[in-house]
């Protein structure tokens, strides 16, 4: 065969590997081929892949047109890899679709060098412009909706990031990612560091409870008292990790006033100031309703789960928030699969391990659904999982349709029946909006039936010192329970709902009526005081930006019963 037929045989065999990997790596992504999907990076490689495919058509009829498009396919490979988060194998891809460009274009330049390069330059001019629109787009549509923190990542010694929650008046919880340092080290010589916060005396050496295969350690401290304030660390052989010390308080028992923190949906990574304003207002807990990320993995794969978590507790200012406010944390699609991901997802079962793993949740009552609930003072919390056990929302409502299945909401039942007779007030952490007339959307309009019926169940109950903290929606949005009129002849139930969102992505109002508003946007947070007087409990929900400034309010005060 002659060079020349080699030379181009070899250009399209080059390129057809390059275009295989961009697709292999966008099935991988998304776990299917879609041209307009979500994560946008697997949608973005398709479409590399099909340019590279269609630079390998053309490379017999015109090395000139051939090389240009390889070498723009490798090109926008490369710019999808800076921006979002893909596979290694996207390098690979692009190097190939390169290479290919360059030799497609080695006959062409040889024999035609001015016009070569002519066409060439005109072509780097539009790609230079393009980079620029598409960088410009990502920007607008999912790029930082306010600026950095100006915190920097600090040093990585004992543990890669670590984070706290379970608290109750005498005991929490840590997780931390153990660095090579401690992982290395024997099991026995790791220990959480507890000391009280005032002098520093050490009140306690706990030894891990687990280390998973990954290098995840849970320490449970025990013990201590209710109300006072503690420092933690992990140490390796006494030393204690120099960069990632945390704080908190346990919590008060019987009547007590606090504030709690609470928003949803921040991109992966997000360094947001908004982080900065959370932790300033020193609130008691951070209540997370979904979406700490949205690496959007629909497939079974705990490896890729780790890595999404690990990239916005490693953020600097969501470290420093993780190490000052404990958190408690229900998840939504985003961040257990794809978008509107519900029971039928492949990362179900990873999802669900990888939780248990690396969050530090308090005590999980239930097999497979992420519930929980806890106390604080005289407040139930009560957390949910919205996405595990439901059945997709385009499915017809009716009876069979649930949203927490049917182990969950019986579990629901039993804790809003114990808290009414219990608690001062209950709080109802559920991350999709319940106030909506959707029949087919994602959130609890498609499940009107099961909505009906919770809501029968409360007010035939009279549970009446309920709030629900709300996720999902990218907004500051408040309902006095005007709007909450979903039992049978709408009776009720009527307790408040308050959304806070988005930490870090743009704005959009679902759900509502709401009767205090809706205020859309990213860099928003939601601060919930709590002023339990006794024989009445003040309940104040304040909407904020990332600046701490106050866009949203509303009060409502509950009696007490002796």
């Amino acid at each position: 065969m002659p060079t020349r037929s080699w030379r181009r045989a070899g250009a399209a065999l080059l390129t057809l590997a390059g275009a295989a990997a961009l697709a292999f790596a966008a099935f991988d992504r998304a776990g299917e081929f879609a041209l307009i999907e979500r994560p946008w990076e697997a949608s973005a490689l398709t479409w590399a892949a099909l340019l590279g495919l269609a630079g390998a058509v053309l490379t017999p009829r015109s090395g000139l047109a051939a090389g240009l498009i390889a070498l723009a396919a490798a090109w926008a490979a490369l710019v999808i890899s800076r921006l979002g988060e893909v596979p290694n194998l996207v390098l690979v891809g692009a190097a190939l679709l390169a290479l290919a460009g360059l030799l497609a274009l080695a006959r062409s330049l040889r024999r035609r060098p001015r016009r070569t390069l002519l066409v060439l330059a005109l072509a780097a001019s539009a790609v230079a412009l393009l980079t620029v629109a598409g960088i410009r787009i990502h920007g607008v549509y999912l790029g930082p909706t306010h600026p950095s923190s100006p915190l920097r990542p600090q040093p990585v010694d004992l543990v890669e990031w670590a984070w706290a929650g379970a608290v109750t008046p005498t005991s929490f919880a840590v997780t931390a990612q153990l660095a090579e340092p401690a992982r290395a080290a024997d099991p026995s010589a790791l220990a959480l560091v507890v000391r009280a916060a005032s002098d520093g005396a050490i009140v306690g050496r706990f030894a891990p409870a687990r280390i998973s295969p990954a290098g995840v350690a849970r320490f449970e401290a025990a013990g201590l008292e209710p109300g006072a304030r503690y420092r933690w660390a992990v140490a390796v052989d006494g030393r204690e990790d120099r960069y990632r010390t945390g704080t908190l308080r346990t919590f008060p028992v019987g009547p007590a006033s606090f504030t709690i923190a609470f928003g949803a949906c921040a991109s992966t990574g997000s360094n947001g100031q908004v982080f900065d304003r959370i932790r300033e207002a020193e609130p008691l807990l951070f209540i997370h309703t979904g979406d700490f990320h949205y690496a959007d993995i629909d497939a079974n794969d705990p490896a890729a789960i780790r890595r999404a978590y690990a990239r916005s507790l490693r953020a600097p200012a969501q470290q420093a928030l993780w190490l000052t406010a404990p958190v408690a944390y229900t998840w939504d699609d985003h961040d257990y699969g794809g978008n509107d991901a519900d029971r039928t997802t492949a990362s179900r079962d990873a999802a669900r391990s990888v939780y248990r793993e690396i969050v530090p949740h308090y005590p999980l009552p239930l097999d497979g659904p992420i519930a929980q609930a806890f106390t604080v003072g005289r407040v139930r919390v009560i957390l949910t999982d919205s996405r595990s056990e439901r059945a997709p929302s385009s499915a017809p409502d009716g009876p069979g349709k649930s949203m927490l299945g049917d182990v969950q909401l019986a579990w629901l039942f039993d804790e809003l029946l114990r808290a009414r007779d219990t608690a001062a007030l209950i709080v109802w952490v559920n991350s999709v909006p319940w106030i909506s007339s959707s029949a087919g959307g994602d959130d609890w309009g498609a499940y009107a039936e099961e909505r009906r019926q919770i809501a029968d169940f409360i007010v035939e109950h009279g549970i009446r010192n309920l709030v629900m903290l709300s996720g999902d929606a990218h907004m500051l949005a408040a309902d006095s329970g005007a709007n909450n009129r979903f039992a049978a002849g709408g009776a009720g139930p009527g307790f408040p709902v308050y959304h806070a969102g988005a930490l870090d992505r743009r704005g959009s109002v679902k759900g509502g009526p709401y009767s205090e508003g809706a205020r859309p946007g990213g860099g928003q947070f939601g601060l919930l005081a709590v002023d339990d007087r006794g024989d009445a409990i003040e309940v104040t929900f304040s909407g904020r930006n990332w600046r701490g400034e106050e866009l949203i309010r509303h009060a409502v005060t509950f009696a007490v019963e002796p």
